[in-house]
């Protein structure tokens, strides 16, 4: 648009310079028209500027919500499975509460700790192997560490809680079933983890992100 009017102010220039009395007449008004079209050019390029910056800023921004979204996505997944294994354990151990002595199997409880034990490890691996996206930017990375080491803290203490009740249950060491069901559930209050925490740190993320 600009250069449309810059054509035709030329285009006037010419008329004008044909009809205009005086060359100091023609010489004022090229001066204003100089001034005028470089405001206006000099605007322009700060505008368009302005506007390579916003969409840069925009597709930085879309990048880094799709990074955390996929990291999210996976860190998700563990989330899904400590409380699948959390609330394994405490189905195993209302079960319990539930079995009459003539009913109840030693052998068969502690095979089912032991197996909820080997996963509960496996998960507890996978955590500790969690890192924050290094295409995050330092204080969203600083964000993802805190969820990152609340969350390791979790699976740490979800795993001794259901390790020290296998141990306990361990049929080589036989206690009656009034006796182990209050050492378990000892064990359950004594060491089960306390919540996982992490909205404040998600939603600092999203909201700058703008998610």
């Amino acid at each position: 648009m600009i250069y449309v009017l810059l054509i035709a102010a030329i285009i006037s220039l010419v008329v004008l310079y044909k009809f205009l009395p005086t060359r100091k007449i023609f010489l004022v008004i090229c001066t204003i028209l100089i001034v005028v079209f470089s405001a206006s050019a000099l605007i322009h390029s700060r505008q368009v500027q302005r506007e390579q910056i916003t969409r840069a800023q925009r597709e930085e921004l879309l990048e880094r919500q799709k990074i955390f979204g996929d990291w999210y996505a996976d860190y998700q997944k563990d989330i899904d499975r400590l409380d699948r294994n959390w609330q394994l354990y405490h189905n195993i151990l209302d079960g319990l509460q539930n079995t009459e002595a003539e009913n109840f199997n030693a052998e068969a409880l502690w095979l089912r700790l032991k197996e909820l034990e080997r996963e509960s490890i496996d998960e507890q691996l996978r955590i500790h192997m969690l890192a924050a996206p290094p295409e995050l930017d330092r204080e969203n990375r600083r964000l993802v560490d805190i969820i990152i080491s609340k969350t390791q803290r979790y699976v740490d203490a979800q795993t001794q809680t259901i390790t020290r009740s296998a141990v306990e249950a361990n049929p080589s060491a036989p206690k009656d079933l009034e006796t182990l069901r209050a050492r378990l559930h000892d064990i359950m209050i004594r060491e089960s983890p306390e919540g996982l925490f992490t909205a404040q740190e998600i939603s600092a993320i999203r909201a700058a992100l703008g998610d």
